[in-house]
């Protein structure tokens, strides 16, 4: 694993991104860190001093790119809205399954279509997923089934294990 400071330049663009995205309300990041492995098609950025964990991740398709809270940050991912899901759903997101809607118990705050959201399990409350919302919230409320989120990190995927070699 390669492991690089980032210049300040990168830093100011990468708050301003997150304050724009996620209404992040820092405006400057003072020690962050870029993680690479033999995988181009992700990198991790990460501040271990301000517990602020993302992914870099290439989009398929097209050469923009997109920033995922990873699930250790604590910056960013308490600002994303949060789905419960009941118990029998948690050992499939945990296995890389999309959250179908039948699996859904509560939605807390608002999204959009291709917004980011938190998926927590219902039992401990603990957060299990990151995801992308393939329908508004109000649409998924009034689901009766289908997939609703798009399961992007999960607990045990490639990208927690690549961190698990970041922070131990």
């Amino acid at each position: 694993m390669r492991i690089y400071n980032l210049s300040k330049k990168t830093r100011d663009e990468l708050a301003q991104n997150l304050s724009d995205c996620f209404g992040w309300k820092r405006t400057k990041l003072s020690d962050l860190k870029a993680a690479e492995n033999e995988d181009p098609s992700f990198t991790i950025l990460f501040d271990t001093s301000e517990n602020l964990f993302l992914l870099k991740v290439a989009q398929s398709g097209n050469s923009t790119l997109r920033y995922v809270p990873l699930l250790r940050d604590e910056q960013v991912l308490p600002l994303l809205p949060v789905v419960i899901v009941d118990s029998g759903a948690v050992k499939f997101v945990c296995n890389g399954a999309n959250v179908m809607r039948p699996g859904i118990v509560k939605i807390g705050g608002q999204f959009r279509k291709s917004d980011l959201v938190v998926i927590h399990e219902e039992k401990y409350g603990k957060a299990i997923s990151v995801g992308r919302a393939l329908e508004s919230s109000q649409i998924v409320e009034n689901m009766q089934r289908g997939t609703a989120i798009e399961n992007l990190h999960y607990v045990g995927d490639r990208y927690w294990e690549a961190l698990k070699q970041i922070v131990h």
